[in-house]
């Protein structure tokens, strides 16, 4: 059925676009359509209109070593029929400019502002082509991701190419929100523009930490070095972007990991989900002045990393992926522990759970407050919970099954009124989801191997893999390269998507509102300062 409806939608594509594209349906992850960059505008909208494609992200590799180009790949999800679908195309260096898809995707704003500062690839038409990740003193021409860029390089700072805010709104006045927010120090500002007690507009300025691991991919780490880095992008996402990046490497082998490798990797998917929602749940209830229930949610943060201390030896969970599979199994002599731990965290989150839920002060607080309507979800490309509490039914567990999710089924779980109390109920549902997945998995757990000794890694092949993550969809892609590490190693977390939809949701909140509304879609810092 999976392959008679992907011949449909080639054919279909074939038929509309004819020699103007070359489509390559050999790849084991997704439909590669090459084309002309002038194409590039009038591809992307019929995938997204008629094909009822999500864009993802886009990444721009140099090749200008070998090959004298630029390639350039946008990714698009096509949910409801499984399948990820990639335009490709190939940049003249002297014309290393493309046509914005933003003017009617506008979910793609961020990545072609991140196109054009880490690859120097200009999208014409874009509305907001302002700096979003280089630093303030960042000298304008230099472009990290490009071949002669050294890695150990470091420019001198420059003034006058800082962003600026984008144009205040008239009659408003401007509140920045940040640098220390909801618990958490960051070195991100929320900036509001407010008229009274009403936010009118936001822009948002962070990446002062990134990191420029997607820099190291390509110039220092091998591949089997990218994956300790890959898990050391987040501690509460660590073993979703490691499970992402190496099933990416492995589709790209065509190797298929042992299956009981797959079933840990989703036992500890489940686990990390669960201990993120709960560090999560604390920060809503200490923000919420719930001290006996924030006391309540760190006793449950420690019943979760017990668990991950049983099964792995770690709180948190390293060191456990590789390429081809997991590095050590999990003890079997634990079982009948394992099940009380489980037990008790279920107890623990029920209280915490029905208590606040109890708040009739939380309750009429969250609701109707900050909505994100289907159709603004929709277009900005939403993922996780902050899409699936406004009515958007994707989960890619569901929509792009990996690891065991095809043999421990997934139901999803979604509210259609898209406001504070819709996105903290579907966290809820998740977290009780979640205990129900570990003992399924548990259960189900096969025998065999947990790893493949020897891979080949064939270079110059592309490959993309997407995790569900605590916050939502994470994908990577990779183009494999020599020498041991990839080409290109690019990195979409699910924040970084989830990020634009603020300034939508934010219109029209009371001042008050605005940062337990920011908490709502739970922005995971540490993953887009990669």
């Amino acid at each position: 059925m999976a392959a008679l409806l992907q011949d449909n939608i080639i054919n279909n594509i074939e038929e509309t676009f004819g020699e103007q594209i070359t489509v390559d349906s050999s790849k084991p992850t997704a439909i590669y359509i090459k084309t002309d960059p002038s194409l590039l505008k009038e591809l992307a909208e019929y995938v997204s209109s008629r094909l009822k494609g999500r864009f993802v992200t886009c990444a721009a590799t140099d090749l200008m070593k070998d090959k004298g180009k630029f390639n350039i790949v946008y990714i698009f999800s096509l949910d409801q029929d499984q399948i990820f679908l990639c335009i490709k195309m190939d940049i003249d260096p002297q014309h290393d400019q493309i046509d914005s898809i933003t003017p009617i995707i506008p979910g793609a704003n961020w990545a072609e502002r991140e196109l054009n500062d880490m690859s120097g690839i200009c999208c014409q038409g874009h509305p907001d082509l302002r700096r979003l990740v280089l630093a303030d003193d960042w000298p304008v021409g230099e472009y990290p991701l490009r071949g002669d860029f050294a890695f150990d390089y470091k420019p001198a700072s420059t003034s006058g190419a800082s962003p600026g805010l984008k144009p205040l709104p008239a009659s408003t006045t401007l509140l920045p929100l940040g640098s220390f927010y909801a618990q958490k120090e960051t070195t991100a500002y929320f900036n509001l523009f407010i008229y009274g007690e009403k936010v009118v507009d936001v822009d948002y300025r962070g990446f002062y930490n990134h990191r420029g691991l997607e820099k190291m991919a390509d110039s220092l780490l091998s591949y089997d070095q990218i994956t300790f880095a890959a898990e050391r992008i987040c501690a509460c996402c660590g073993f979703s972007h490691s499970t992402c990046y190496c099933q990416a490497i492995e589709a790209a082998a065509h190797i298929e990991v042992p299956l009981r490798a797959k079933f840990i990797r989703t036992l500890l998917l489940e686990i990390e989900r669960l201990y993120s929602h709960s560090l999560w749940l604390a920060s809503l209830c200490n923000m919420e002045g719930l001290k006996h229930l924030f006391i309540k949610c760190c006793v449950l943060q420690q019943y979760i990393l017990e668990i991950s201390q049983l099964l792995t030896g770690n709180r948190i969970i390293f060191g456990m992926n590789t390429i081809g599979g997991v590095r050590k199994d999990i003890p079997k002599e634990h079982r009948s522990h394992l099940n009380k731990l489980i037990n008790r965290t279920e107890k623990q989150l029920k209280t915490i759970i029905e208590t606040l839920q109890g708040e009739l002060s939380f309750s009429s607080q969250m609701k109707m407050i900050s909505n994100i309507p289907l159709n603004d979800a929709e277009k900005l490309c939403v993922v996780g919970h902050t899409a699936r509490a406004s009515g958007i039914k994707i989960d890619t567990r569901i929509d792009h099954p990996y690891a065991a999710y095809e043999d421990i089924k997934v139901d999803p779980v979604y509210r259609d009124e898209g406001d504070n109390l819709a996105r903290i109920s579907v966290r809820f549902d998740e977290m009780n989801q979640s205990l129900s997945l570990i003992r399924k998995t548990l259960e189900k757990m096969p025998k065999g191997e947990i790893n493949l000794k020897s891979i080949e890694i064939p270079p110059n092949t592309d490959s993309l893999s997407a995790v569900e993550s605590p916050r939502g969809e994470t994908v990577h892609y990779v183009l494999t390269g020599e020498k041991n590490r990839p080409l290109r190693w690019k990195i979409k977390s699910a924040t970084f998507s989830n990020l634009q939809v603020v300034p939508a949701m934010l219109r029209g909140t009371n001042i008050a509102d605005a940062r337990i509304s920011i908490n709502s879609i739970d922005p995971c810092f540490s993953c887009i300062e990669h």
